[in-house]
């Protein structure tokens, strides 16, 4: 990757603290969506959003481009690990 967008050690280790970021986000935002919609259909629309954004960020020779769409797929993916443990928490409870 960092010969297709031109970035450095020191620029593609800025990815890590956008996935960070982007997980205590995801979390952050989803949780309380899974909690008053419906989290069945939040998971199901996350899904492919995440597959999405995983699969066409290697494809972009920008460095930004592909830092903002790795910390997107990140964010689906705690929002996806909030919808699988809300789903888990409801199914234990029947």
């Amino acid at each position: 990757m960092e010969r297709r967008t031109g970035g450095d050690t020191a620029q593609m280790s800025i990815i890590f603290t956008w996935m960070a970021l982007a997980r205590i986000v995801g979390a952050s935002v989803v949780g309380p969506l899974v909690d008053s919609a419906n989290g069945m259909l939040v998971l199901s629309m996350c899904l492919p959003l995440y597959g999405a954004t995983l699969a066409l960020a290697p494809t972009w020779p920008s460095l930004p481009a592909f830092e903002a769409l790795v910390a997107v797929a990140t964010a689906f993916d705690a929002s996806i690990s909030s919808g699988t443990l809300y789903r888990d928490a409801v199914l234990s409870r029947i």
